[in-house]
């Protein structure tokens, strides 16, 4: 049995192909709603030290002291990268808020899959 690689994007239509770019350009130019304001608000929260979060987000402690200080801004993976940090223990981030607990998530359920709404998580 011979292995066939399937270019997806090949197979769908033009019209199919050209609304899934469009999608994915409408998501890359959403602004991220994690900023330099929430690092050190939402690390307080956590009782975390800045080496804690750069080892918890592959991050250096000498860009987190940058962000933090305002000394300059990060590229956009990196931020996303503390964001996913924070996310990991339940914080969430708007924009112009400081950061909260998402009270539906971490932790509410000790196993989801017996709830009712289970069909609605992810």
């Amino acid at each position: 049995m011979s292995a066939e690689i399937i270019d997806f994007y090949r197979v769908k239509s033009d019209s199919e192909a050209a609304e899934d770019a469009d999608l994915l350009a409408f998501f890359q130019r959403l602004p991220l709603t994690f900023s330099a304001d929430h690092s050190s608000v939402a690390r307080k929260m956590l009782g975390w030290s800045i080496e804690a979060l750069a080892f918890r987000s592959s991050v250096s402690v000498k860009a987190i002291k940058d962000l933090e200080s305002g000394t300059r801004k990060l590229n956009q993976v990196t931020m996303q990268a503390l964001a996913y940090a924070f996310e990991n223990e339940g914080l969430i981030f708007m924009p112009g808020h400081p950061p909260s607990k998402g009270e539906n998530c971490r932790g509410a359920t000790s196993n989801p899959k017996h709830r009712d709404d289970f069909h609605l998580i992810e």
